[in-house]
């Protein structure tokens, strides 16, 4: 990698001069490097050129040229060349780095007269600008230049421990920065005595007034809050990002803005992430801190990996920067980030990290590099071998988190059977190794698998054990919350599956209250979401929007830009179908603002699609921006594409479709709606690819060519009625209408703009029998029950046929004609925006209702909930009935257009 600023090419120039064995050349230009600084008062330059100068005295020294080398070997940076001077030596450690520490010892104690000077001005330099400096507040060593080696768990709690055998004040509180750390490092961390002994700390060094542990102690605090208030946490690394400008501390400016972007993370704030994680980065490599530099880039990696953008080349450059380090650990920590980010051979880089972890014994990590590469088939078989070596050597608590990233590789996989019996023996595995933790998450896991099952029974019984698990937690964090508040999720979804509604909304209302007492804005915000559900599930529509519009703001204040922008999602929805499509375009803006802060590639796509929906609907009261359908429909197409989801990619060509005949950009539309016929076909979805042929119907019409047009229009008739969309089908059979109207020139064909879609309930399942929607009649008798009397030249008398309870008379295609204008929506039957058809002459027909109140109990199919009206059995008898007007003429043969006993459809 190149080096980054001033003084990391002066050090590149400095050894490319020692290894020419010119040391005066490189001493003149540390000196002029320093002198440089001083004029113009920019202290990194200063320090950067006195440790040049030092080192080009130190060449000169016993054993100095053999100094410079390992530097060299190491590719170390000017500020790790002053830390390994200043730290005393190897100090017990081991292989290239300890080396190199022990021969700066040696030098250094061998420096005298000009070199001796130049060493200790660099070395004060280097203290005052914080290159000495760690964020545990203690002396630097060798591991904190090159290593990530985790200490043990009776070390972290003798760490944990230590303070209270220290009585001096400013000894005190820099113990108690390094328990914060190690009480964190912890296998169960525990949080709240971090958060209390890090603010302790703060005290003190207030009271001393030392601005470097003060700042020290902001970044512990920062660290112990991010678990519980990330808002905390970012106010925290605010603060000390203010304390060590102050000072001029240039290290500990850098792990600031790096606890920035971390606590950014964690109000799910990825854009603000990675935008300070770029700061970060960059201030790490003009100081030449590799080790903040790699955890830099790890965070931008994950960061990426969240909101699904390219996180390959951050893991790989952190896996380069990791093995340049030489830490086995790092490098297998980096190596699953590779894994993780392939989209292809995530296996390779998975087996390499499980390799290094098995080489260092640490069992406890095996199961991450399998979950690392889960996307790779063979992650199911490395994993099923790690837990059968497991289970023969009797280690319960591994095989159970090999047994648990199975499930969860299968439950990805959409196999859930599999997914199942893995989870079980997850679950039987911790509760024998008696780990509560591991039980809660398996059983939250179980959960959602037996959702999936469609056995909602079974899932709640597993919510609300893993729910009782979370909350007696000993020391509960932010994840712990979050997981109690998925499987409170669980719990009223699985209700509401049995047919529990009420039962789901006295529990969701329960715990909103609860949570509200608590002050838990997020679950109160979530309890909010899942009521609004149920009364959406019940046709509260009201009453869900009240629901609604109480959850953004308890989001909002926690940082939870996810569930704000569900929140904001659902509102627009209502809006758009109650008609109110103003309201619908600020709610949808506000969606997509909360998914691109959020980094959400899946969320800012489902907000897109919703944005073009919200201008199709406006269209039809004249507001409709056509750009601004088209600029979301192309970001929508994008960002499923780029997700890999095939359904939904084919949708957004539907919605793009749509808004370039909006645009009257007829040309791009008959295209796009090809490649969304396509899509469709080899999804197997005859009604999108139906609706397609609509949408290439309409470009047709634009560009005058009738015929091709009806043949479209035809085929998009014939498809919805196979698939038994009956919706799409009267739709089509309106938009035919309107091209007869536009070729015979009864209708301007430049009020054409498209068409307003019907959004698909999300709730149905793919390939469900879309019925037709109920149409209000234009006549209804006010008598009960009616007798139609006919003579029977074959009998004496009369024959009276009595019909069913309520006599509905109506012209064929009955109910008031749609607005000129109608809402926009997805991908089902669709409107035109902007014509109303001529009325034409249509038969007279009648039919036969049975009403509600007499009509037979509905009876159970299939035992999921769906009911059925009983057939009637009874005969139905045709008759001419005569003409409605004098000009139809009297006489009509018998027609098969009247609606049968079966309950086909009538014309």
């Amino acid at each position: 990698m190149a080096p980054v600023g001033e003084a990391a090419n002066a050090w590149a120039q400095a050894q490319e001069h020692f290894a020419s064995k010119k040391p005066e050349d490189a001493q003149k230009l540390g000196s002029d490097l320093q002198a440089k600084g001083k004029a113009n008062g920019l202290k990194m330059i200063e320090v950067a050129g006195a440790i040049i100068a030092a080192t080009a005295h130190l060449f000169k020294v016993a054993s100095g040229a053999d100094f410079l080398e390992a530097l060299r070997g190491l590719g170390a940076t000017w500020s790790e060349a002053a830390a390994l001077l200043a730290a005393g030596g190897a100090g017990g450690a081991t292989g290239p780095w300890a080396k190199a520490a022990d021969l700066a010892k040696t030098v250094a104690g061998k420096a005298g007269g000009e070199a001796a000077k130049a060493l200790k001005e660099a070395l004060d330099g280097a203290k005052e600008l914080g290159l000495t400096w760690t964020e545990k507040f203690t002396p630097v060593t060798v591991a904190d230049l090159s290593s990530c080696k985790p200490e043990d768990e009776a070390a972290l709690k003798a760490a944990a421990e230590a303070p209270k055998k220290v009585s001096d004040a400013r000894q005190k509180a820099a113990a108690l920065v390094k328990a914060t750390f190690a009480q964190l490092e912890m296998e169960n961390p525990q949080l709240e005595d971090a958060l209390k002994d890090s603010k302790q700390a703060l005290a003190t060094f207030r009271e001393l007034n030392l601005l470097e542990g003060e700042g020290s102690a902001l970044r512990a605090v920062s660290a112990a809050s991010l678990g519980q208030d990330a808002f905390g946490a970012l106010q925290a690394a605010n603060q000390a990002l203010k304390t060590f400008k102050e000072i001029g501390h240039v290290k500990g400016q850098a792990a600031a803005i790096h606890s920035i972007a971390l606590a950014h993370m964690g109000k799910d704030s990825t854009d603000d992430c990675i935008f300070r994680g770029g700061e970060a980065l960059k201030l790490s490599r003009q100081v030449g801190d590799r080790m903040r530099e790699l955890q830099v880039l790890c965070t931008l990696a994950q960061a990426q990996l969240t909101m699904g953008g390219k996180a390959l080349p951050l893991a790989q450059e952190a896996l380069a920067l990791a093995r340049s380090l030489g830490d086995k650990l790092l490098e297998a920590q980096c190596l699953c980030l590779v894994a993780k980010a392939s989209a292809e051979n995530a296996a390779a880089p998975g087996n390499e990290a499980l390799a290094i972890y098995q080489s260092l014994g640490l069992k406890e990590k095996e199961s991450e590099a399998v979950e690392a590469m889960g996307g790779d088939p063979a992650a199911l078989k490395v994993g099923q071998g790690l837990a059968d070596k497991f289970r023969q050597a009797g280690d319960k608590k591994e095989e159970a988190a090999c047994m648990y990233v199975i499930a969860k590789i299968h439950k990805e996989n959409q196999e859930s059977d599999q997914a199942l019996r893995a989870g079980q023996g997850a679950h039987a595995s911790y509760k024998a190794a008696n780990d509560r933790k591991g039980e809660a998450k398996t059983l939250k896991l179980l959960a959602q698998i037996r959702l999936d099952k469609e056995e909602p029974g079974e899932a709640l019984r597993a919510a609300e054990q893993a729910c009782g698990l979370y909350r007696t937690l000993t020391f509960p964090s932010r994840e712990s919350r979050d997981s109690e508040i998925a499987c409170l999720k669980a719990m009223v979804d699985a209700q509401a599956a049995m047919g529990s509604v009420d039962e789901g909304m006295r529990l969701a209302m329960e715990q909103q209250r609860r949570f509200k007492g608590l002050k838990e804005k997020k679950g109160e915000g979530s309890a909010l979401l899942m009521m609004a559900k149920l009364h959406h599930l019940r046709g509260e529509t009201e009453d869900a929007l009240n629901a609604l519009v109480q959850s953004p703001a308890l989001f909002l204040a926690v940082g939870d830009r996810k569930g704000e922008g569900e929140a904001w999602l659902q509102i627009a929805k209502i809006h758009l179908g109650k008609g109110d499509a103003q309201q619908a375009q600020r709610s949808a803006e506000e969606c997509a603002l909360a998914y691109r802060k959020l980094g959400d590639k899946k969320g800012r796509a489902e907000a897109a699609q919703l944005v073009a929906d919200v201008h199709f609907a406006l269209a039809s009261i004249g507001m409709g921006n056509p750009q601004e359908a088209l600029k979301a429909a192309q970001e929508a197409v994008q960002l499923y594409q780029d997700l890999g989801n095939k359904q939904q990619a084919a949708i957004s060509l539907h919605i793009l479709a749509n808004a370039n005949l909006m645009n009257r950009n007829f040309e791009d539309a008959l295209k796009t709606a090809q490649d969304a016929e396509t899509a469709f076909r080899a999804l197997r979805d005859t009604v999108g690819e139906a609706g397609s042929l609509m949408l290439q119907s309409g470009a047709h019409v634009g560009n005058r060519d009738f015929e091709e047009a009806k043949r479209c229009a035809k085929e998009s008739r014939d498809m919805f009625k196979s698939a038994g969309d009956y919706q799409g089908e009267d739709s089509i059979e309106d938009f035919m209408d309107h091209v007869e109207g536009y070729e015979k020139g009864r209708q301007n064909l430049d009020d054409f703009r498209g068409f307003s879609m019907r959004r698909a309930d999300p709730g149905n399942a793919k390939g469900a029998r879309r019925e037709r929607a109920p149409r209000k009649p234009r006549q209804m008798s006010n008598i009960s029950d009616i007798e139609l009397i006919k003579t029977d030249s074959s009998k004496e008398g009369k024959v009276t046929l009595a019909f069913f309870d309520g006599f509905e008379s109506r012209a064929a295609g009955g109910g008031q004609r749609p607005a000129p204008k109608a809402a926009a929506g997805g991908d089902g039957d669709m409107k035109g925006i902007g014509f109303t058809p001529e009325k034409e002459q249509v038969l007279y027909s009648v039919r036969w209702v049975q009403a509600s109140a007499k009509s037979a109990p509905a009876k159970k199919v299939g035992g999921r909930r769906e009911f059925a009206k009983e057939e009637d059995k009874r005969l139905v008898s045709t008759a001419q009935l005569g003409a409605p007007k004098d000009n139809w003429g009297g006489a009509y043969a018998k027609s098969e257009r009247l609606e049968a006993v079966s309950g086909k459809r009538g014309v």
